[in-house]
């Protein structure tokens, strides 16, 4: 398996989307058009699945083979 991208976000009160600490991605697999949507992606579901944890719990989402992790 490989890691595309490796996030940190803070997650803010209520209602307000998580703020992005750390981003290091790596889409060079990617064709050259594509990466920046990836990049968008990437940034969208890491977002939104940190958003959707409860503090203290893990989780993983899987979507048509490639897998996201989530600690909060």
């Amino acid at each position: 398996m490989k890691i595309t991208a490796l996030l940190v976000l803070k997650c803010m009160p209520e209602g307000a989307d998580p703020i992005i600490l750390a981003n290091a991605c790596d889409v060079s697999h990617f064709g050259f058009f594509q990466r920046s949507s990836v990049r968008e992606f990437i940034v969208f579901v890491s977002r939104t699945v940190a958003k959707r944890t409860p503090p203290g719990q893990r989780q993983s989402v899987q979507h048509e083979g490639p897998s996201a992790s989530n600690h909060s």
